[in-house]
């Protein structure tokens, strides 16, 4: 900090500094610190624009929204108590991601490592909590068993009170504000700046169910990007068809798990099978021990999406070539950072992987 006739302003390399009170007016205090904890890396010096706090005041805003999503689908749900509730595969892992979210902002805060601790927090409850787990309690949410959507509105409360409490040192005045709009009995305290904060809790380790639902998640992501990439809408249903081994270690999870699949995927069906559909009609999406087969040829514009494959393919290809040129070049190597050489090898990595990807949908657009 350098201090002028203006008061406190934070230095940076590019302008004329920033000043604070203009951010907290701006994006918030709570964006104003988290997005200086988040980008605070121990050793380096900050680039910081004025521009960069919106990053944190998008973090409140999800943090907001989800939370008055979550209690206005819970209206005239009966809650039950904590004791008494039966946990799915899917509550069972966002716990599981809790507890490592709860041991790493805590090691992270033992030694000071201020940006390590926040980025735990925005992963778990952005991509786990957000993107996830709240996406897929919906499909108890909106199913016709009213002690199924009771059981599941009780635990979707209650991980995110939790989740407010381990938010809170880091966005205090948002997460006190949705903290007392808790219904009565889901609170641990009064209010959540002296409610205890999460611990490890060694009962809510499972391993095994985070393994099972990275499965899960890795064909839904393989589905949905397929779709992204021929621009085909969740609102229009697929066929869907999954290979998997009989012995393959996540089976049994994903076989007890199809209709949510199909749910998160807009399948119109979903099939498990050990041995290989008939691919007429599909494109072949390769996962870890597993391949996806959506039906997509009847949907789409075969030879318009096969000329943007192929034009696609060439441009990946020409990327690929001047990769490899400079991965070959010895002044490259020799000059070069090594963080410089080993972004460039994993960019390398990067088109290989999304040029074989292209040629696939090529061959089976074409046969």
């Amino acid at each position: 900090l350098i201090r002028d006739k203006q008061g406190y302003k934070m230095s940076k390399s590019r302008g004329n500094g920033i000043d604070p009170l203009e951010v907290v007016e701006e994006f918030g205090a709570d964006a104003h610190k988290f997005t200086l904890a988040y980008m605070a890396a121990q050793g380096q010096d900050i680039l910081l624009a004025k521009d960069d706090f919106s990053f944190g005041s998008r973090f409140a805003n999800k943090i907001w929204n989800a939370t008055r999503y979550i209690l206005m689908n819970i209206e005239g749900r009966t809650l039950q108590p904590r004791a008494s509730l039966e946990q799915s595969d899917s509550d069972r892992w966002i716990y599981h991601r809790l507890n490592q979210a709860a041991e790493r902002v805590r090691a992270a805060m033992r030694s000071y490592r201020f940006n390590d601790a926040t980025s735990a927090v925005f992963e778990y409850f952005w991509n786990d909590f957000c993107d996830w787990y709240v996406e897929v309690s919906k499909v108890s949410l909106y199913s016709d068993n009213e002690a199924e959507k009771d059981r599941a509105a009780s635990v979707l409360l209650y991980v995110l009170e939790e989740s407010l409490r381990l938010l809170h040192p880091f966005m205090s005045f948002v997460t006190e504000e949705l903290y007392q709009k808790l219904p009565e009995g889901v609170a641990a305290a009064p209010a959540v700046v002296v409610a205890p904060y999460p611990r490890v809790i060694e009962e809510r380790a499972q391993p095994e169910v985070e393994r099972d639902f990275a499965t899960l998640q890795e064909i839904v992501r393989l589905v949905r990007t397929m779709r992204s990439e021929f621009t085909i809408p969740p609102s229009r249903p697929i066929e869907v068809a999954v290979r998997m081994d009989a012995d393959h270690v996540s089976r049994e999870f994903v076989q007890s798990n199809l209709e949510l699949i199909r749910t998160l995927t807009s399948a119109s069906s979903l099939d498990l099978m050990t041995e290989t559909p008939d691919r007429s009609g599909a494109v072949t999406l390769v996962g870890a021990g597993f391949e996806v087969y959506p039906y997509v040829r009847d949907i789409i514009d075969v030879e318009q999406e096969r000329a943007k494959l192929e034009k696609s393919l060439a441009k990946t290809q020409k990327q690929l070539q001047a990769s490899e040129k400079k991965l070959r070049n010895d002044g490259f190597l020799q000059k070069a950072g090594d963080d410089v050489v080993r972004h460039e090898r994993e960019k390398h990595a990067t088109l290989e992987e999304k040029a074989r990807k292209i040629e696939g949908y090529i061959r089976d657009l074409s046969g």
